[in-house]
């Protein structure tokens, strides 16, 4: 009943116009239906129910595997989604109860593992990453590789604009001043994608090598420990954005005065929220539960999805080939990150890939 309602689904023409913006899982789908390499196992979804992520249900069906979905990330963006799967009688069950229908997890955040722990699990997020490391059983990691860092350098700072636009309707960034805590891989994205459109920025880290980094590339760098310079920049920031994958991390290292005194848009980006108790959920825009660009009903530009969710995948089906696998952590095999980089490459080719080609071998 659940595989009928899915194929359903699958078949309506939202999805279909939606897989067809995605031609890197595209082609996984069409080999996954011929070789179904997640046959008669059951796996638990925990993405956020978008139409692009329902690009990955398929692949999981597609191949084989008897998929449970779960409500593991509630966002506004995903009513569409759950009224369609509703209507074709697809379930979405809580956490705790998706949990125990199934041994493999596609997870996002280790939402899913932190519940229950799973048989085995491809995780894409550095948060759930850093939860799995505790976690007994085997996991494949789609966060630390190339095809991660297309989502990172390009899609996160994209997605940022487009809603901070949804929410200040009319607001142009360009010529505003912003601080973004984190410059790590998505937080160098945001950097270098509000810079593109005329904000200034300066950023805010903790790593001596991240800050070295951001100054040769052209950022106002400044450490983020309490310090006159930080003051300063936080007294005309209109927008804070933190990008730093650490919970509470604001909260506990920077004056929260600081971070009000000039009344600016508070941000989260992270997974989970990074202001922490020091601030009230409404002085986050958009809320500290989820990223502000989940408010989306396309959180990325599917273009800049479209690679890191094939490889969330791809490292499913490196876990289910080798079952046995003793516990940890493992990056995804090197070959099937080439695959999807090189094919992302040739179905956009005229992305303007200054900053990011030498990181992804092209």
């Amino acid at each position: 009943m659940i595989r009928s309602g899915l194929d359903a689904y699958f078949g309506e023409s939202a999805h279909q116009r939606e897989a067809a913006e995605l031609p890197v899982l595209g082609q996984l789908l069409d080999r996954f239906s011929r070789e179904t390499p997640f046959a008669g196992q059951s796996i638990v979804v925990g993405h956020v129910l978008v139409r692009n992520s329902m690009v990955v249900v398929e692949g999981a069906a597609r191949g084989g595997g008897e998929v449970v979905l779960a409500a593991a990330h509630p966002s506004p963006a995903e009513a569409p989604v759950l009224a369609d799967l509703e209507r074709h009688g697809v379930p979405v069950l809580s956490v705790s109860e998706a949990c125990q229908r199934g041994d493999w997890y596609l997870d996002v955040g280790a939402v899913l593992g932190r519940a229950r722990r799973p048989r085995g699990a491809a995780e894409v997020t550095r948060t759930g990453v850093l939860h799995y490391q505790s976690i007994d059983c085997p996991v494949f990691s789609a966060d630390d590789c190339r095809a991660k860092r297309i989502e990172g350098f390009f899609g996160t700072g994209d997605g940022f604009l487009r809603a901070w636009r949804q929410f200040r309707a009319g607001a142009d960034p360009a010529g505003r001043h912003a601080v973004v805590f984190g410059y790590g891989k998505i937080g160098r994205g945001v950097a270098h994608q509000l810079r593109k459109t005329g904000v200034d920025v300066t950023v805010a880290e903790a790593g001596e090598a991240a800050l070295q980094r951001a100054s040769a590339e052209g950022f106002v760098a400044l450490g983020a420990d309490p310090n006159p310079a930080l003051e300063a920049a936080l007294a005309r920031a209109d927008v804070v954005l933190a990008v730093t994958g650490q919970p509470g991390i604001l909260g506990r290292t920077v004056p929260a005065d600081w971070l009000r005194r000039n009344r600016p848009d508070l941000v989260n980006l992270g997974a989970e929220d990074e202001f922490g108790p020091p601030f009230t959920d409404d002085e986050i825009l958009g809320g500290r539960h989820i990223p502000l660009n989940f408010h989306l009903a396309q959180p990325t530009l599917n273009r800049y999805v479209d690679a890191p969710l094939a490889a969330h995948l791809l490292a499913l089906e490196a876990l289910l080939k080798d079952p046995d696998l003793p516990t940890g952590v493992r990056p995804l095999p090197e070959a099937m990150d080439d695959w999807v980089v090189r094919t992302w490459r040739s179905a956009w080719p005229n992305e303007d890939l200054t900053g990011i080609a030498a990181e992804l071998g092209l």
